[in-house]
């Protein structure tokens, strides 16, 4: 069973495009356009960068810009790179700040009788704060629970600092419409993923990330300050494996990946 067979729509959102985000495009740009080719005409599949940011001569070295792109906005920056890599790849220019905005971007549907088929709407968030981070948790929350249950969202959040990181994966109705189609066509499969969820430790999103935390600092985007651009690429690889597993394997990915790029890595689930 493939779920993409049951989505009229998959609309994938990337908010940020700097130290991670920027290295995330050229693996997922590609991966979507494999899976549009492989989609039915009447399956639309989007794919869109949202940063308000311009390319600054110290984001060249470890982010993935060069020098032509100094001055230009790091969203189209991208777009011009990889639009290669799929013909619809877009960009705006735009700061996220309200839950208006993300509603904006979330449940724009390509044309209105997408309104009342299933759609699946995924952002990749590589923010650089945790009040980002609570914006789009909370947003995803109510529409989890004050809209109809045809829109499914999936959050993947990611963040690290110069050695080590995390990338933690959300889902706000995916999850229950993914065992109710396997338990018509694989049920055993539901079965399992039920145990799964049982099992599995209740993540304090909020918590996690808390806003009053003193650490938490803008990037200054020296060669070797706060971040790498080994680690940054990491994160990136980590965040394409899981967007992979659940659009292409049918899977949910563990809610928290960890990983330390000084010599091991930790898996938790």
């Amino acid at each position: 069973m493939n779920i993409i067979d049951y989505l009229s729509e998959i609309k994938i959102l990337q908010i940020g495009c700097g130290g991670t985000g920027s290295w995330v495009v050229p693996l997922v740009s590609k991966l979507i356009n494999n899976i549009r080719l492989r989609l039915p005409d009447t399956v639309q599949i989007s794919y869109k960068l949202i940063d308000d940011d311009a390319v600054e001569e110290r984001n060249i070295l470890r982010q993935n810009f060069n020098e032509w792109d100094i001055g230009k906005g790091k969203a189209q920056s991208l777009v011009n790179k990889f639009i290669y890599n799929f013909k619809d790849l877009q960009s705006t220019s735009y700061r996220i700040k309200t839950r208006k905005d993300i509603f904006g971007f979330c449940f724009s549907p390509f044309r209105e009788e997408l309104e009342n088929l299933n759609s699946l709407t995924i952002i990749i968030g590589c923010v650089d704060n945790n009040k980002s981070r609570h914006l789009i948790y909370k947003s995803l929350k109510y529409f989890l629970k004050n809209y109809d249950d045809k829109k499914k969202h999936i959050y993947i959040d990611s963040g690290n600092l110069l050695y080590n990181g995390q990338v933690v994966t959300l889902s706000f109705g995916f999850e229950e419409f993914l065992i109710k189609k396997l338990e018509e066509y694989e049920p055993d499969k539901a079965i399992e993923l039920k145990k799964q969820i049982k099992k599995r430790k209740k993540l304090n999103f909020t918590k996690m990330f808390p806003l009053e935390n003193p650490i938490e600092v803008q990037q200054n985007c020296a060669f070797f300050g706060d971040q790498s651009q080994a680690i940054n690429s990491l994160s990136a690889n980590i965040i394409f494996c899981n967007l992979q597993k659940i659009l292409v394997t049918s899977e949910m990915p563990p809610q928290i990946i960890t990983f330390n790029s000084s010599g091991y890595s930790t898996f938790e689930i």
